[in-house]
């Protein structure tokens, strides 16, 4: 029987790229809280040294420097990593960028740099990962961040959310074919969460956006959020380190939810 204190992470080691901000620094804020060593990893010049000194027991963490759409950038964090910590129990990749333009002006410049990050990061890593993970012999917990978009349209969001659904359904192949080495894989879905890409990207910081986004909106073809606020970071990190857990063993393949029932249809 899994025990109801499956939560707890004590024993394994989490690397989460995409940690210096937003999804990616709750994740690893979480992960730690709940016993784990994390190797935090993001882009060159970001902030995450400091995103590791704010988290519990940050003698346990290590940092990285990471491009997750280069192969070479995301071999050598893998090699990095088990050096440090030995192994990778759990992946978290929250790494992601977002260009908000109407689908009639959006570049081929633009739809290839959003896939390059959003859906050829998720392969590259993901794959790296697992291959880790099978060197191991143990098994694994694989999240990629995807989002609800990848079921629902936006105006103004074609190629992240066409990303995004590409990152879901790389999910479903990944799990069906990394069982048989007891790894799941798992898409989370954020709804709208109050992060620096929605409030800053998306809503441009105009607070009128943003309860636009919790309102609904029916000339943007955009449901409202039935729980009446927008999820916190914290909202999504929780899942993750559900989906980390023993408690999530008999779970893979699935993409799920975080939004407050933005997708309720």
């Amino acid at each position: 029987m899994a025990s109801l204190n499956g939560c707890d992470l004590h024993d394994r080691v989490a690397l989460v790229i995409g940690a210096a901000g937003g999804i990616g620094q709750a994740c690893l804020e979480a992960f730690a809280q709940a016993g784990a060593g994390v190797a935090a990893a993001d882009l060159p010049g970001s902030t995450i040294e400091t995103a590791v000194i704010t988290a519990a027991n940050p003698d346990r963490h290590t940092t990285y420097e990471v491009d997750v759409s280069n192969p070479a950038s995301v071999e050598r964090l893998v090699a990095d990593v088990v050096g440090a910590h030995g192994r990778i129990d759990a992946f978290v990749n929250a790494a992601a960028i977002l260009d908000v333009q109407p689908f009639l002006e959006l570049t081929l410049d633009s739809w290839e740099r959003t896939f390059a990050v959003n859906t050829r990061g998720a392969f590259i890593a993901g794959q790296a990962v697992a291959r880790q993970m099978i060197r191991q012999r143990e098994g694994g917990r694989i999240i990629e961040i995807a989002s609800n978009i990848a079921r629902i349209p936006r105006m103004n969001n074609a190629s992240y959310c066409s990303s995004k659904a590409a990152v879901v359904h790389l999910v479903r192949c990944m799990a069906l074919e990394l069982a048989q080495y007891n790894i799941t894989v798992n898409a989370l879905c954020p709804g709208s969460t109050a992060t620096p890409m929605l409030v800053d990207v998306q809503a441009k910081g105009d607070r009128s956006r943003l309860e636009g986004i919790i309102q609904g909106s029916l000339e943007q073809w955009r449901t409202g959020i039935p729980l009446g606020r927008l999820a916190e970071p914290e909202d999504q990190a929780a899942m993750a380190v559900f989906l980390a857990s023993e408690s999530a063993r008999h779970i893979t393949g699935q993409a799920l939810c975080v939004d407050g029932g933005q997708t309720l249809f």
